[in-house]
C-alpha cells in the first residue's frame, strides 16, 4: 500500500482487491476530504516499504521449496502473510526438529547468496496445469492466463527450481532479499505449522531487539549469580549477517550460563534448606526444654518468617504432645503457626484459633483443624497475640 492524495484530501490505501477485471483499492482518508466520483487523483507507492516486502514476498517462496527440500514434499502451504516488518507461512507438516529449522534456515540463505534470478512469465493457464514443477493450489480459481513466479533457471525460460503461481510482487535477484532469519516455528492447529521470519532489514531490526531481549536475560541470571561470565559483546553497527551471527553466540553463552545458574540454584535451595532444618530442629529442642511440663508451647521465634515457622513446628510434634502456637516477625511482616495433635481437636482447632488471634497483628489465616496459618502487618502486637493464644489454649 501506498499514499494516494487528492487536490484536497489525503488517504492512505489499506487493501488492493481483484473483482473480474476491475481491481479495488481500500483506503482510509488521513486528511482533507475524499475525491468525488470523476476526480483525479496522484498515486504514489512507498518504496521502502514495497522493496521490504518484495523481499519478504520471494523469500516465502525459497522456505517453501527449502521446506519440500528439508522436511517433506507433503508439507504444502496452508496460508501465508507478507507485511514490510515480517513473513508467516503456514504448512501442513509435524512439528520441525530444532535441526530442520536450522537446515531450512541454512539452505534459504545459501541460495539467496547464490544471486539467481527472479522472474516472472504469463502463460495460458491449460500449459501451467499439467506441469508438476510448477506448484498451484488445489481449489484455488485462476483466470485464464496465470503468472508464473520463477526462482533460478533462464529467466522466463520456466526452468528455475521453484516455480509457482503467483500474482504478488517480487525482487529481481535473490541476493535483494538480505539475510533470512526464522525467530519461530509452531502449532497453529492440528497438522499445521506456522514458520513466523525475518529478512533484510527486517531481520537486522529484529537482531537489534534480540540482543535487547539478551541483554535483559543476562542481567536476570547476573542477579541470581553475581559471577556469570560476560555476555559477548553485539555491535550495532555490524552488517546484517554478522549481527545475526553475534547473536547467535549470546543465545548459545546464554543457554550454557542458565544452565549453570539452575545448577547453582539447586545446590544452594538444598544447602538453604539444610540450613533451615538444622535451625529449626535446634530452635525445637530449646522450645522443648523451656515447655517441659507444660500442656501447650505458645513462643515467639525471633526474626522468623513462616518457612521457618513451619520448619520449627514440624520438628517440635514429634517431641511436644500439646498444641503449638509460634509467631514470628520479620521484614514488617508477622507470621502465625498453630498445631494441634489429632487427639486434641476435639478440644482446640487450629483453625478456630488461627481465626480468633490473626485479627490482633492485622490479618486473617486459616487452615484445618490440626494445623493452620496465618499472616499479619502490626508487628507491635505480637506480644498481645501470644498472651491471647495463652489464654485459648489455657
Amino acid at each position: 500500500p501506498g499514499h494516494d492524495w487528492t487536490e484536497v484530501g489525503q488517504l492512505r490505501v489499506i487493501d488492493t482487491q481483484k473483482r473480474g477485471d476491475v481491481f479495488v483499492h481500500r483506503a482510509v482518508l488521513t486528511e482533507g476530504r475524499a475525491p468525488e466520483p470523476g476526480e483525479a487523483v496522484r498515486i504514489s507507492v512507498d518504496a521502502d516499504r514495497r522493496c521490504a516486502i518484495q523481499g519478504h514476498h520471494t523469500v516465502t517462496h525459497l522456505l517453501h521449496w527449502a521446506l519440500h527440500e528439508v522436511v517433506s514434499r507433503d508439507a504444502s502451504q496452508k496460508g501465508s502473510y507478507v507485511g514490510p516488518d515480517k513473513l508467516t507461512f503456514d504448512f501442513s507438516s509435524a512439528p520441525l526438529t530444532k535441526q530442520q529449522v536450522r537446515d531450512v534456515e541454512k539452505l534459504v540463505n545459501e541460495k539467496i547468496s547464490e544471486n539467481a534470478p527472479v522472474s516472472w512469465t504469463e502463460i495460458p493457464f491449460p500449459e501451467a496445469e499439467p506441469r508438476k514443477d510448477i506448484i498451484q493450489f488445489f481449489g484455488e480459481k485462476y483466470g485464464d492466463t496465470v503468472r508464473v513466479l520463477q526462482i533460478g533457471g533462464a529467466p522466463h525460460a520456466l526452468d528455475g527450481y521453484s516455480m509457482e503461481l503467483c500474482g504478488g510482487t517480487h525482487v529481481r535477484s535473490t541476493d535483494e532479499i538480505g539475510p533470512f532469519r526464522i525467530v519461530r516455528e509452531e502449532a497453529i492447529a492440528a497438522g499445521t505449522r506456522r514458520i513466523e521470519a525475518v529478512a533484510g532489514d527486517a531481520a537486522r531490526t529484529w537482531a537489534k531487539e534480540e540482543a535487547a531481549r539478551q541483554q535483559q536475560k543476562f542481567e536476570a541470571l547476573a542477579r541470581k549469580k553475581p559471577d556469570i561470565p560476560a555476555l559477548p559483546a553485539f555491535e550495532t553497527k555490524a552488517d546484517t549477517a554478522e549481527m545475526l551471527k553475534q547473536i547467535d553466540a549470546r543465545s548459545a553463552h546464554l543457554e550454557k550460563v542458565d544452565a549453570d545458574v539452575r545448577e547453582y540454584e539447586k545446590k544452594t535451595t538444598k544447602a538453604a534448606e539444610a540450613e533451615l532444618r538444622t535451625r529449626a530442629a535446634q530452635i525445637a529442642n530449646q522450645l522443648v526444654a523451656s515447655h517441659a511440663g507444660k500442656n501447650f508451647c505458645v513462643a515467639e521465634v525471633a526474626n522468623a518468617d513462616a518457612k521457618l515457622l513451619q520448619a520449627v513446628a514440624d520438628a517440635l510434634k514429634p517431641k511436644f504432645n500439646g498444641p503449638i502456637f509460634l509467631a514470628g516477625a520479620r521484614n514488617g511482616s508477622v507470621a502465625l503457626i498453630v498445631a494441634v495433635p489429632e487427639g486434641l481437636t476435639a478440644k482446640f482447632q487450629a483453625n478456630k484459633l488461627i481465626q480468633q488471634i490473626a485479627p490482633i497483628v492485622g490479618g486473617k489465616g486459616g487452615g484445618r483443624a490440626e494445623s493452620a496459618q496465618g499472616a499479619g502487618n502490626d508487628v507491635s502486637k505480637v506480644a498481645e497475640a501470644l498472651a491471647r493464644a495463652r489464654e485459648l489454649l489455657s
